[in-house]
């Protein structure tokens, strides 16, 4: 599975960062492939190029606050969940990911 990963918190910092960090964690520990996107305050976040969201599986949005640039993830499987949740629990998101990309089978 390839998975691209928006995160987004108010400063950009902690909990963005956070979540980054747990669901790649949990990403690369099943074998699965992710892209990552972190957005937030004034931080200027390394964008998920075109051809890493074409190749997703599915978008994971993991956030606090509404992220920037949604409309690129037209006809691509979503995932939103918040930051928060992704910190503390990123097997159940990746669970949820896994459920998702099955049923749009």
């Amino acid at each position: 599975m390839k998975i691209a990963l928006i995160t987004s918190c108010l400063a950009g910092v902690a909990h963005s960062k956070m979540a980054a960090i747990a669901l790649q964690k949990e990403a690369v520990k099943r074998g699965y492939e992710i892209s990552i996107e972190q957005q937030g305050g004034h931080k200027i976040p390394v964008k998920l190029t075109p051809n890493q969201i074409e190749e997703s599986d599915i978008v994971i949005i993991a956030k606090m606050v509404t992220i920037n640039g949604k409309n690129r993830f037209k006809n691509k499987l979503i995932l939103d969940v918040s930051v928060n949740k992704a910190v503390r629990d990123p097997q159940s998101i990746i669970n949820q990911a896994e459920e998702l990309i099955a049923k749009s089978s």
